[in-house]
């Protein structure tokens, strides 16, 4: 990632005397850093973080930590973000005992030591830590971990997807926001129309895939890869939960038979298998945690060896939505890297199929 300064010269935008950019034909960068540190502190100020339980709470208080890069590039009116930040984000939380009263109170924070453009389809790791060691501590940590992480991924879900939007906050990213105290307010901020179009006009760069855009307004794409390898090999890849955590690197869940449901990346990729037949033709239904509930898209892997030891790969993924919950539009952009980056090239790499 290019740091806030060093790009090309070539193509960044100059200061002009009449202050005009001609077509938006250059590169503009935008620092998002204090727009960052700003938009976290919002979202991370009297968070719930574990909902619903009477007898364990623990409330975030902010960020005291916001490290990294943030910026936002517009090249003809298409929003470009790259970031990589670490997050630090303290809380307080309290146990009771059985009669309601006060039995332990806690202090402790929360890291995301990896926010990045580059893990965009997958829930960054968060650690947990507390200031002492005691049961009290212990209770509070496994309740953040089970309970809150859903209360912290939505919020850094929703901030990356502002991010990603040039900084702006929309009414509808406010109303997706996860419980808060009743003493912390909504940020009320508004998108204005002209952001709102540029968001919709934040289509990613023509690839070598095929792309098509559906009648009911989903997205399609099409892809080939190579690999060094027998078809048998691949179908395992997808179909066995052994081989599916080895280039995942993560944990996952896989009922390899018709009707049979699969969970990847630490269940932020599911679905179920609708077709299987080995080893040259594997058939899902496919979605990410991100996406509305009860979106579905349809995904067809096709395997075949035109040369002894050497697989051909033809992929067709279609009903893709052209936006998730929060409104974010790159979705089949996101959909195409992370096949291409966070499946078939880990795959080469961890097995050693790359041609």
């Amino acid at each position: 990632m290019a740091k806030l300064g060093e790009g090309d010269a070539r193509w960044i935008v100059q200061d002009r005397p009449d202050g005009v950019n001609v077509n938006n034909w250059h590169w503009t960068e935008k620092d998002m850093m204090p727009w960052s540190k700003k938009r976290l502190q919002e979202l991370f100020s009297g968070l719930d973080l574990v909902p619903g339980n009477t007898l364990i709470s623990a409330q975030a208080t902010g960020v005291d930590k916001v490290e990294g890069e943030a910026i936002v590039n517009n090249r003809k009116n298409k929003l470009i973000p790259s970031y990589e930040l670490e997050v630090s984000i303290p809380f307080e939380g309290t146990v009771k005992d059985g009669d309601g009263h006060v039995a332990g109170s806690v202090k402790g924070s929360v890291l995301f030591p990896y926010i990045s453009d580059e893990n965009a389809d997958e829930d960054p790791e968060v650690r947990v830590s507390t200031s002492s060691q005691g049961s009290a501590e212990q209770r509070v940590k496994d309740a953040v971990l089970t309970k809150g992480k859903k209360v912290l991924y939505d919020s850094i879900r929703q901030f990356v997807a502002e991010l990603r939007r040039g900084g702006t906050i929309s009414s509808d990213a406010n109303q997706a926001a996860p419980n808060r105290t009743a003493q912390q307010s909504q940020p009320a901020a508004a998108a204005p129309q002209q952001a709102a179009q540029q968001a919709q006009q934040a289509q990613p760069e023509k690839t070598h895939e095929k792309k098509q855009q559906k009648a009911d307004g989903t997205q399609a794409i099409e892809l080939e890869e190579r690999f060094y390898a027998r078809p048998s090999d691949l179908y395992e890849c997808f179909t066995n939960a052994h081989r599916v955590q080895g280039f995942t690197q993560s944990p996952a869940t896989i009922e390899p038979k018709e009707g049979g449901q699969f969970s990847m990346f630490g269940g932020s990729l599911s679905g179920r298998f609708t077709q299987l037949q080995p080893p040259s033709r594997l058939a899902m239904d496919w979605r990410f945690s991100n996406w509305e509930d009860g979106v579905l898209s349809k995904v067809q892997i096709d395997l075949s060896e035109p040369q002894a030891g050497t697989t051909e790969l033809k992929l067709k993924h279609s009903s893709i939505p052209y936006q998730d919950r929060y409104g974010h539009g790159d979705v089949v952009e996101n959909v195409r890297r992370g096949w291409e980056g966070q499946i078939f090239q880990r795959i080469k790499a961890v097995f050693g199929y790359g041609i």
